[in-house]
């Protein structure tokens, strides 16, 4: 099971997903894929949905190719 840790909170830091000067927390995800990266809320979100579906789609076998 994946695991985020949110450590530190900014009032005004740059999102390392979108770039822009927003409210951030510093954030960890217990598989690597970021350590103690600077996230606003929306991107962090973002970020938890994408590495999510990354893992479920790991765990599926693949189709098998068809042919027409």
């Amino acid at each position: 099971m994946m695991k985020v840790a949110l450590t530190e909170w900014q009032e005004s830091a740059t999102c390392c997903w979108c770039e822009k000067e927003r409210e951030c927390v510093s954030t960890t995800f217990s598989d690597g894929f970021l350590k103690e990266a600077l996230m606003c809320w929306k991107c962090l979100q973002t970020a938890f949905k994408v590495r999510s579906r990354q893992q479920t789609d790991k765990g599926q076998p693949e189709k098998p190719a068809t042919s027409n």
